[in-house]
Order: C-alpha cells, then structure tokens, then sequence
C-alpha cells in the first residue's frame, strides 16, 4: 500500500479491471480497453508514509480512497461512470468512445463519443499488433501537458509527481519514447484520424496509420 504519488502513465490495458487499495494514483496517457476501475481498502493494514524522498516516517494510515486522478487517457467501452467519488478525485481531457462513461465528478472538457474502433489485438511469436479506427476525437480535444502544475500537491505526503531526485515531471513522451509534439490522449503520439495500426516485436517496431 502506497500513499505517495504514484504515476501510470503510457499503458494500454485490455480486459481487467484497475484495482486500488491506495490514494494518490495518477493515470496518464493511458489506453483502456474493457478495462473497470475498483477500489477495495485494505482496512487490516497501516501504512508508513515518510517526508518526500527521505526514509524520516511521518505517520501510519490504513488506505483511504482519495486524491486519484485520470488526465488524457482514452476509455474504450468501459469508463469512469461507475467510480464513486471521494476526496481529491479529479478527472478531466479523456476521451470515451463505443458506450464507455466519464466520471460523475468531473470530465468538464472529456469527450464523450458512441463510435466504435473495431479494437483488435493479435498476438503473435514475437510480439502483438492492436488495430483500431478512431475518429476525429483526438483532434478536438485540447489536452494539457500532465505535470506538476496540472497535478498539484497531494495533502497526505505534501508532494507531486516528482522523480527520485526531487524534479518536477513532465509527461511528454509516449509508450515508444516518441516526444509528444503537443500533449493527446493515449500512449501514442502517432495517434490519427482514421485506422491506427501498431506492432511491437522483440526485433523491430512497426508502426503504421492509414
């Protein structure tokens, strides 16, 4: 159990449910497909949490829904409808496409869109293709850079995203280490109107749009 900033970010997650039994999760640039979010304590268990980038323990706590955050991620049809909110929940420039929902307590400039992609992953020997239609949704939404500024500080650990060191981070390369030219939704900085097709191999990557 965690109660200090924890970024995921540049995922694509098919399939399974999220589970949290934590606070202060950010989800960013990430690509849901099928994929619910639970939160399940773990009321039997207390967890130190310490000055930021120090081992000097601050305090126990048993974990608490709070302060999760889902900036610039792409919902296929599952979303954030059936979250209940909680303190610090925030969520905001995602975009959910063939019946997947936003969240009940944000979502101001989310897009909301029924189309379908026709979705579909291949596994193959030596890695896996996913193939996807999108529509003009990427385009249309204004997504901001997901940083300290857009994060804020979350109140148990009075810390942001940080890296070990203490510097403030930037989400700004995607799932392959492509710089984004300007921050979209999703793990693909490549991503476009019309059939995205993607492949990883453990040679070569191969990466397509039509």
């Amino acid at each position: 159990m965690n109660h200090g900033p924890t970024l995921v970010d540049n995922n694509i997650l098919i399939g399974e449910e999220v589970r949290s039994n934590s606070e202060a999760t950010v989800f960013a640039h990430n690509l849901f497909v099928d994929c619910s979010y639970q939160y399940n304590p773990d009321l039997k268990r207390r967890s130190a949490y310490y000055t930021p980038h120090t081992t000097k323990a601050v305090g126990r706590k048993t974990g608490t829904a709070q302060d999760e955050k889902w900036f610039n991620n792409i919902f296929i049809r599952k979303g954030l409808d059936d979250v209940k909110d909680a303190p610090g929940y925030k969520s905001d420039y995602n975009i959910f496409l063939e019946g997947a929902g936003k969240s009940s307590f944000g979502d101001e400039h989310s897009i909301v869109d029924p189309s379908e992609t026709g979705f579909n992953l291949e596994s193959h020997p030596l890695g896996v293709t996913i193939r996807f239609s999108m529509n003009d949704a990427v385009s249309r939404l204004k997504s901001p850079w997901v940083d300290t500024h857009l994060v804020g500080v979350f109140p148990t650990v009075r810390q942001t995203i940080e890296d070990r060191f203490g510097n403030p981070i930037k989400v700004d390369t995607d799932i392959n280490g492509k710089k984004f030219a300007e921050p979209v939704a999703g793990p693909l900085a490549d991503i476009q109107q019309g059939e995205n097709n993607f492949e990883w191999t453990l040679i070569h990557k191969n990466i397509s749009n039509r």
